[in-house]
């Protein structure tokens, strides 16, 4: 009988880390059907609430960050957290010893590279972003290879094994396509915690604009944090603007489908499926990102003329609503963006990422 192959996925904290994981997970469960897959995680991540939702196998890890983070804590966590963890890893795989293990980054992605690499359990490291998070920057060196969600990652792991695959895209948004409407649609997203940023200037803007004589829709994502839902719907109803907030959207292909340009910020997948449908953007960076990795996502598309980067420190209300006239408000610069991106998207990165785990997982 052919022994099941097993695939361990270690790493989260944020949905920029989870949704990569999940989305690898279930591309590789697509081609080989009867695989093992199983997660590593933090016990303070996202996956601590989505996996076990899912129904995945996560062993969940008692860990906490160390970049930012005081001395006593990196101690705490380099000299205790972590190799209590290594261990724990350790002992879960003596009846269930993983073939390859992905680490996708994040804090909990260290213990389990650290783990396979003690165990002689061969690892690849996924990087979303086109600046590396510390995590990956310090272990690609030891690893088999690593996946690039952004080419431009490359330069900052010289002496890694790089392979540009791009970043996995669930099917019902790779199958949506950009499409001009009248009148046009401004989405909003800051994410699942929202943006405090796009949640006050971008209903003032579009007030504005609504003044000036422009007519158009607005979907808006505007968070939990500090429930903005019902304030942040009174300023486009103040302004008879045909708006709809949510906290949180439950069905990005429709949302995407709807949209004639997006301001958002620039995650890994923002960026990613943004790209892929083809819709132009107005990237708004986290300005304390790590690394900046935002900025760097983000210009990864906007350096090619298929979107643009908006500083949120140095843009005050008048140049927002400029930049919404230039856009929103300009089907044909809306329709070039779009054909820019349909060239430059990465449309194959689930069979790229296969493709490198097929070494591990067809032998």
């Amino acid at each position: 009988m052919k022994k099941t192959k097993k695939l361990c996925i270690a790493g989260g904290g944020t949905g920029g880390h989870v949704m990569p994981a999940l989305a690898l997970a279930d591309a590789a469960r697509e081609t080989w059907k009867h695989l093992d897959v199983s997660f590593i995680g933090a016990e303070r991540g996202l996956e601590a609430k989505l996996l076990p939702e899912r129904g995945e196998h996560v062993l969940l890890l008692r860990m906490h960050a160390i970049q930012g983070a005081g001395i006593l804590q990196k101690l705490r966590v380099l000299c205790w957290e972590m190799p209590k963890a290594v261990l724990r890893i350790r002992q879960s795989w003596r009846k269930n010893r993983p073939d390859v293990l992905v680490g996708v980054g994040g804090y909990a992605s260290a213990t389990g590279v650290l783990a396979a690499l003690l165990s002689g359990i061969p690892v690849i490291l996924y990087e979303q972003n086109a600046v590396p998070g510390l995590v990956n920057r310090t272990l690609a060196r030891f690893c088999k290879q690593v996946m690039l969600g952004f080419s431009e990652a490359a330069q900052h792991l010289p002496h890694a094994h790089c392979i540009y695959t791009g970043n996995i895209v669930r099917n019902s948004i790779a199958e949506v396509q950009w499409q001009a409407h009248k009148p046009p649609c401004l989405l909003v997203m800051g994410g699942s915690q929202g943006a405090r940023f796009l949640n006050e200037k971008v209903p003032l803007a579009c007030q504005q604009l609504k003044q000036e004589g422009f007519h158009f829709s607005v979907l808006h994502v505007c968070g939990n944090y500090q429930n903005p839902q019902a304030k942040v719907l009174a300023l486009y109803q103040e302004a008879g603007i045909n708006a709809e907030v949510m906290a949180f959207c439950h069905d990005m292909p429709n949302f995407y489908a709807q949209g004639d340009v997006m301001m958002a910020r620039a995650g890994a997948m923002s960026v990613s499926e943004a790209s892929i449908v083809g819709m132009p953007c107005l990237f708004v960076p986290l300005p304390h990102a790590a690394d900046q990795h935002q900025w760097f996502n983000a210009q990864s598309v906007c350096e090619q003329g298929a979107g643009i980067c908006i500083s949120q420190h140095e843009t005050s209300l008048p140049a927002l609503v400029n930049v919404l006239k230039d856009t929103l408000c300009q089907p044909k610069t809306l329709h070039d963006m779009h054909q820019v991106l349909k060239r430059i998207a990465q449309k194959d990165a689930k069979t790229s990422q296969l493709n490198v785990l097929s070494t591990w997982l067809e032998s």
